[in-house]
């Protein structure tokens, strides 16, 4: 694919020229819309990968000790949350001015106001919403490992079929598209750093292919990934009139697995083209602006006032107000931190984690060492010694280990550790 171009004749035009020029235009308009982040150091990346990875296996923890973490929760995003902080100083303002003296009477009504119904509306679209992200969040993870299954299942098939020269190629550039993908998907992986920092190492593309890629601008846009999808058809094309696949049945497997690729990541890029509708967010974020402060107006008022101040009564309505706030606020910022799961936040997916597994378990694929040519007589020797699987009439019936359990014995669960 590589093949270099003879330049044009002097008085001619290049052909696609005004092609070249207008996606250039259409590159610098979409650089524009989307912002740049070209200075984020891969030290950065990389920082945030690892404590991606740490909060995940977090799940996995006891209840009390999943209570004592602080970053990847709600309440590191709450406590920097204007809106949070808002209704605590109303609250408070409020129930020293009770301590001290009589509020006025707007206020007194203001507090009246049944707040209830607007916090049951809010309720019911904040659910719906996170749920909405949550499903968008979910999906675009399964393009991500639907990515790696492809390159996966390729690998599978050219290590038996082709040379190595031909499969280690094919599999490069299904990975280099894999990397690139992500890189005009999303801003926080820019190809100055992300890209030219892990190609150089693991060698996705050589000199003249990366430069190729530079023209094309792999930061704006699918146009990198596409072509580099082009190039791994090109190479089951050109293994096919070379006879190094003679079956046509994996030739079409192959291409299959190719444009499914291309169709794991434009399923990507078609999620972030079309996010949950501002509309539905703006109007979320109008309830809770209102709903919160009122709420706390409310709460606050009705705590007591006079001779009926209590710092019983201030406590648990400040509890109220914290847990009221915790619930709308931490939703609003877990549907928002859904919703784009491709960028710096720490609750984001893995990307360089399934970048580097799909390329190194790709690559190992390859690099894999078939058994010895088959022997009847070791086959033999294996099923004379193994458990015998039962007679038809009671095949049904699993064989299992002969080792008696006390039913009423208490059984302790111990966590194995990777090798």
């Amino acid at each position: 694919p590589m093949s270099k171009e003879e330049p044009p004749k002097s008085g001619t035009a290049k052909p696609w020229s005004f092609f070249d020029e207008s996606v250039s235009m259409g590159g610098r308009v979409l650089r524009a819309m989307r912002g740049n982040n070209s200075d984020r150091k891969f030290s950065d990346i990389a920082r945030v990968e690892a404590k991606r990875r740490i909060i995940i296996k977090r799940t996995e923890e006891s209840f009390w000790r999943s209570l004592l973490h602080w970053h990847g929760t709600c309440l590191a995003l709450i406590a920097r949350d204007p809106l949070f902080w808002t209704t605590i100083i109303i609250f408070i303002a409020i129930r020293i001015w009770l301590h001290v003296g009589n509020v006025p009477s707007f206020i007194v009504v203001l507090a009246g106001a049944d707040v209830g119904v607007i916090g049951g509306f809010l309720s019911f679209f904040l659910v719906f919403y996170v749920s909405q992200c949550y499903g968008r969040f979910n999906t675009q993870y399964g393009f991500s490992m639907s990515c790696e299954g492809r390159i996966f299942d390729a690998a599978t098939i050219a290590v038996n079929i082709l040379p190595r020269e031909n499969g280690l190629r094919l599999i490069r550039y299904m990975n280099a598209a894999h990397i690139a993908g992500y890189v005009g998907l999303s801003k926080d992986y820019p190809h100055s750093t992300f890209f030219t920092e892990i190609n150089s190492h693991n060698m996705f593309l050589t000199e003249a292919e990366h430069n190729r890629m530079m023209e094309i601008n792999m930061d704006v846009g699918g146009s990198c990934y596409r072509e580099l999808i082009a190039w791994a058809f090109s190479e089951v094309q050109t293994a096919v009139n070379q006879g190094l696949i003679k079956e046509p049945l994996v030739a079409r497997e192959l291409r299959d697995l190719i444009l499914r690729l291309r169709g794991s990541l434009g399923g990507l890029f078609d999620y972030d083209d079309q996010p949950v509708h501002f509309f539905y967010v703006h109007f979320i974020s109008i309830l809770t602006l209102i709903y919160l402060p009122l709420f706390a107006l409310s709460t606050a008022v009705s705590a007591g006032s006079g001779e009926q101040t209590y710092w019983l009564s201030d406590v648990i309505a400040f509890i109220t107000i914290v847990l009221q706030d915790i619930f709308f606020i931490g939703l609003r910022l877990l549907g928002q931190n859904m919703t784009s799961p491709f960028g710096d936040d720490n609750e984001d997916l893995s990307v360089m984690h399934y970048v580097n597994f799909t390329w190194t378990m790709s690559n190992r694929i390859l690099l894999s060492k078939f058994p010895k040519a088959l022997d009847a007589g070791t086959e033999a020797e294996i099923m004379k010694n193994r458990v015998s699987v039962g007679h038809a009439w009671n095949g049904e019936k699993a064989q299992e280990p002969s080792i008696k359990v006390d039913p009423d014995e208490e059984v302790n669960h111990i966590d194995a550790k990777d090798d």
